[in-house]
């Protein structure tokens, strides 16, 4: 019987892994790893007990899991990023709605020790303006793809105190589209003035990479029906490599014809058609404390923190046949945080669940926003449902609202505001499978 429930899991994680290989999220962190905690806002994510999501969100709460279980589900993001130029113009960077995949199993090995293996994207952005929207000097679209394979062991050390821990081998790839003025650069490089008075270039780099980490964590229960959990992971850097390629030259001139003349020597001089390139881009770590109390058969009361080490993302650097082509700031300041959740058992077939977080943006200096990444601090409002068909399997669907508020503007190089973001938005609808064998 074990064999055979091992078979159907590793079944489930293949297309589970298929799937997630294909997808492209919105957003650049992505906490949507269940479907089943979105609905209460991420609140006591792992701890909780009540899918196995905890083996992404602290490997120590496997222990709640008896003999062995599976899941898979998704997180479909949609995206409003509903912007407005001071000179009237409007543009909106949202992309396709994208579905975002999660696969776990958990094997109990004996009384003392368990095993779990989860499939995630964890972090993951797609944006898209048209290639002459007013600000594409912050970025004309953006894609990162990040798929995480996490095994991870636990240990029951006694009736109160479990420790788990894992290692991650991470796959991540990115296209970054961008417009950059080179007038000045022009200028330095040039002996004699140019007759110019604005050049600009479409810079696109697409590059992958593999790269690992690694997570642990630990729970207390110092009572039956109450659970505190603390879990880190530890950040990945990514020096990923592929293609760059810096075209759509775009200058205004005295003289007739003299961007054709321009392109061939910015050919020469490396500065235009097709290369190799190289960006670094880090996926922050990250410490979350959670707690779980079932005050009684009704009623669960949850709450978790999370910190975010983003002022690991202090500039992104692109290369390009081994020379810096371009620097963009980012000058980001770590994150945090806060959800408050409650589960109603209203019957033994239905559980509903409520849940609300409040999450600070990165953006330290609103100068440096981008387009690509906007970004703001966020309410998030959720609800959702479990439904117990039987004793061996479980279905989840959830709905959230993420909602930006305070500073969204755009700022242009010399200082001057460009225009806002009147929307910061996302609407996360989620659905997942529970089975246990």
């Amino acid at each position: 019987m074990q064999r055979a429930a091992f078979k159907v899991a590793l079944s489930a994680i293949a297309v589970a892994a298929a799937f997630a290989s294909t997808a492209h999220a919105a957003g650049f962190m992505l906490t949507e790893q269940s479907a089943g905690a979105l609905g209460r806002a991420y609140a006591g994510a792992g701890v909780d007990g009540t899918d196995l999501s905890g083996v992404y969100y602290n490997p120590a709460t496997m222990v709640l899991h008896k003999g062995t279980a599976i899941q898979m589900g998704f997180v479909g993001i949609g995206l409003n990023l509903d912007y407005v130029g001071e000179d009237g113009t409007t543009a909106n960077g949202r992309n396709k709605s994208q579905a975002i995949p999660h696969g776990y199993i958990v094997h109990q090995i004996n009384d003392k020790a368990w095993f779990g293996l989860a499939m995630t994207v964890p972090f993951g952005m797609g944006t898209e303006y048209d290639n002459d929207w007013a600000g594409n000097e912050h970025g004309i679209s953006a894609t990162i793809l990040t798929f995480d394979l996490n095994p991870n062991f636990a240990f029951k050390l006694s009736e109160k105190f479990s420790v788990g821990f894992g290692a991650s081998i991470q796959y991540a790839s990115a296209d970054l589209k961008i417009r950059k003025n080179i007038t000045g650069e022009l200028a330095e490089k040039s002996p004699s003035p140019l007759p110019i008075t604005d050049a600009s270039v479409r810079s696109e780099i697409d590059a992958d990479s593999i790269a690992w980490g690694w997570n642990v964590g630990m729970m207390w229960s110092p009572l039956e029906n109450l659970r505190f959990g603390v879990s880190y992971r530890s950040k990945i850097t990514h020096d990923a490599e592929g293609d760059l390629s810096i075209d759509q030259l775009n200058v205004e001139s005295s003289i007739p014809g003299f961007d054709s003349i321009l392109a061939g020597q910015l050919e020469d001089m490396r500065m235009y058609g097709d290369m190799t390139g190289a960006a670094t881009v880090t996926a922050p770590a990250w410490a979350m404390a959670s707690v779980a109390w079932d005050v009684n058969d009704l009623v669960s009361l949850y709450g978790t923190f999370r910190w975010t080490d983003w002022s690991s993302f202090d500039e992104l650097k692109i290369d390009g046949d081994g020379v810096t082509k371009s620097t963009i700031p980012n000058k980001w300041r770590d994150t945090y945080l806060g959800s408050l959740g409650m589960d109603l058992r209203l019957t033994d077939w239905w559980t509903l669940r409520g849940g609300i977080a409040y999450e600070s943006s990165p953006i330290a200096n609103p100068k440096y926003r981008t387009a690509i990444i906007p970004d703001a601090d966020r309410w998030w409002f959720a609800i959702g449902s479990s439904f117990k068909w039987s004793d061996n399997f479980q279905t989840d669907i959830s709905f959230a609202h993420l909602h930006g508020v305070h500073e969204r503007n755009i700022y242009a190089a010399d200082g001057s505001k460009e225009g806002r973001f009147r929307k910061l938005d996302a609407y996360l609808l989620g659905a997942q499978l529970v089975y246990k064998f």
